[in-house]
């Protein structure tokens, strides 16, 4: 009897002590594991949000000789103001020729600068609306540690529009946005829902759901058409955008933020993106809640439509304008 106890009190020590050594070998598993995944997620993080936002500007550079004879000779203006998150935004404004208080801010896409709104400032001229280009946080001369794909954007848009307001009181405010400009747009659409400075959005190639689209590009350029794998690199990178800007990629859905938005959206887009499919145009359409017109454009790339289709890109939005000018 007495054997058999002590036989049992070993075998349970056994028995414990492995199950130590297998919740030991867990444990490890279990920290690398979120130690690779961790350091994955920080590097996309790094490379979405801040190295990669400021390549290829160079392209935009021979506008700055156009910017640059603009203040000297026509009344344009720079201008700066403090971004209540904390750094200092670098903007323009560019008055139309014959003299009006009605105005259009231009919100440039990723990797870009306020120049790229030099290229549209012609049409809102005709229409009769000065323009405000400004350098979103982390782009072009403006500070900020990252670029947040339109969640901490839309607040400085609100700022340039607050100063909008101050500089021309009772005149009409308009926003166009270019991709990452049109999302940022959308968004701060939901926020206009309470004061109604903001008469209209112009939305050329915005995404529907930043977390949709990464899945879709990172799935593609791999190949292995299983998302599960992408959603953990992403709910990885996510900890590490929440961690160092304190947002996720999951907060960054314009579609969410157009079903209550009943300011009137113009959505512009090429069915030949392959960058923001248009798909997510037709989603963002579907999912307004107020008035709402779409113009999709054949054959052209991602943000191209002002380019290919000039003539008809230009009419679409001054007749969408002329309809909302009546204040």
């Amino acid at each position: 009897m007495y054997q058999d106890t002590e036989l049992k009190a070993v075998k349970r020590n056994a028995w414990f002590q492995i199950g130590l050594v297998v919740l030991a070998v867990l444990l490890v598993f279990f920290i690398i594991v979120n130690a690779v995944g961790l350091v994955a997620g920080n590097a996309f993080y790094e490379e979405f949000c801040i190295w990669h936002t400021r390549m290829g500007v160079q392209r935009f550079q021979p506008l700055q000789a156009v910017l640059d004879e603009g203040i000297r000779t026509k009344r344009w203006q720079n201008i700066s103001i403090e971004s209540r998150l904390g750094y200092t935004l670098q903007g323009s404004y560019l008055p139309n020729p014959k003299q009006t208080k009605n105005t259009i801010v231009f919100v440039h896409g990723i990797a870009a600068s306020r120049l790229m709104g030099l290229w549209y400032a012609p049409l809102y001229w005709n229409a009769g609306y000065n323009v405000l280009v400004y350098d979103s946080r982390a782009s072009g001369e403006s500070g900020g540690n990252s670029v947040t794909w339109g969640f901490y954007e839309r607040y400085d848009l609100d700022q340039w529009i607050d100063w909008v307001e101050q500089n021309n009181p009772g005149g009409i405010i308009g926003v166009h946005g270019m991709s990452m400009g049109a999302a940022t747009a959308l968004m701060h659409a939901e926020m206009n829902e309470t004061t109604h400075k903001v008469e209209f959005y112009v939305a050329d190639s915005a995404y529907a759901d930043l977390s949709e689209l990464l899945i879709q590009h990172i799935d593609a350029a791999v190949r292995l058409h299983n998302p599960v794998w992408v959603k953990l690199l992403l709910w990885y990178a996510s900890i590490a955008a929440n961690w160092q800007s304190g947002f996720r990629f999951q907060d960054v859905s314009p579609v969410q933020s157009v079903q209550t938005v009943t300011t009137p959206i113009l959505y512009l887009h090429g069915d030949a993106d392959i960058l923001v499919p248009v798909s997510m145009c037709e989603q963002l359409y579907a999912a307004t809640k107020g008035y709402k017109e779409k113009k999709i454009f054949p054959n052209d790339a991602h943000a191209m439509a002002y380019f290919k289709h000039q003539a008809e890109y230009r009419q679409q939005i001054l007749n969408f304008v002329a309809n909302h000018s009546n204040k």
